[in-house]
């Protein structure tokens, strides 16, 4: 065979070929790879580079931010400090302002007042006051229905002139303000109606209701007293609510003590809803009280300017009988009229 004749020197020149081959291989190899791990190497440099050069911008965005938010915290605290300090001036304004409305009605009042005394009682002839009745251990309880009104903060002069504390049995109307006054000036304030429209409010047991519920709403709202003490409309003894709803009367003066109310008539009263317009007539009236009680509830409405320009008079006229002045609270005895409906 050819391959047999072969010598041993040309198979190891052949060898010799292959290893120098091979080695030529790898050396072409590892220069290959080599220079891919430089080049791998430099990318790692480059991209640590920009890692650390991003990280510097991140800080400094953040050192920046940090920077930024102190700066409008400290702003945003001196704003505050401002607008605190510009609202405590305001306040102060208000107030000074409200000091100088308090002033200014008060001396409207008095000149009110001074104005009725010059021109009330009858100039064609002097008051006659009623002769006093004894009144030791008689408490009368002046009451007044349908305001707050245009003369309510007048009449609440006039109390405060005398030292007399009154009950209040109010409407919701456009002097619902005046209530804070009342209570505020130790007076009683009590509930009458929302609306004071009888065809309304006495057509079901549920308009009633509803329409004493809302009252309370509003008087709770502009003075914060949960009231209890209560007026119905016309009285307890009315017979316009028949026209409307037979028995509601009976039904109501049941309900309203259930639901936790005491209601008031009254045994006297000082005529302005009958049509006494002078100080005379009113005083006539008020001296009309009945003897034998212990206890006088006189009616009256703070709607009405005789009734200012006549209270004075009539305060008086209960002092000269002895008498004290105090408030209708659920605890005194209440003087109901005998129920018509």
């Amino acid at each position: 065979m050819k391959f047999a004749t072969i010598s041993k020197s040309t198979i190891f020149k052949i060898i010799i070929i292959a290893l120098s081959l091979l080695l030529v291989a790898s050396a072409a190899t590892a220069v290959y790879f080599g220079v891919q791990y430089s080049k791998t190497q430099d990318n790692l440099s480059k991209a640590n580079e920009q890692i650390e050069q991003g990280e510097s911008l991140l800080n400094d965005k953040v050192s920046e931010n940090e920077s930024l938010v102190e700066q409008h915290s400290s702003e945003k605290q001196s704003y505050e400090n401002k607008i605190s300090q510009e609202n405590s001036e305001h306040q102060s304004e208000v107030d000074k302002l409200n000091g100088q409305i308090d002033k200014l009605k008060k001396e409207l009042a008095a000149k009110l007042t001074t104005n009725i005394s010059t021109t009330v009682p009858d100039s064609a002839k002097p008051v006659v006051v009623p002769e006093p009745i004894q009144g030791q251990g008689k408490t009368v309880y002046l009451t007044f229905d349908d305001g707050p009104s245009q003369y309510t903060p007048a009449i609440l002069d006039v109390l405060d002139k005398y030292g007399v504390k009154a009950t209040f049995f109010v409407v919701n109307g456009k002097y619902n303000k005046t209530m804070k006054d009342i209570v505020d000036r130790g007076h009683q304030i009590g509930l009458h109606t929302y609306s004071h429209n009888y065809k309304q409010i006495y057509s079901s047991d549920e308009a009633y209701l509803t329409d004493l519920q809302k009252i309370h709403d509003v008087v709770y709202k502009e003075t914060g007293v949960d009231a209890t003490v209560m007026r119905f409309p016309g009285g307890g003894s009315n017979t316009v609510s028949k026209k409307y709803s037979k028995g509601i009367m009976t039904r109501m003066t049941k309900a309203v003590g259930e639901k936790g109310y005491v209601y008031y008539d009254w045994n006297c009263s000082n005529g302005d809803a009958d049509g006494a317009n002078t100080v005379q007539k009113q005083l006539n009236y008020c001296s009309k009280f009945p003897k034998s009680a212990s206890t006088i509830i006189v009616l009256m409405h703070d709607t009405k300017k005789p009734t200012l320009e006549a209270l004075p008079k009539i305060i008086e006229y209960y002092q000269s009988c002895g008498m004290t002045f105090d408030v209708l609270t659920p605890f005194v005895q209440p003087v109901h009229h005998k129920v018509l409906n």
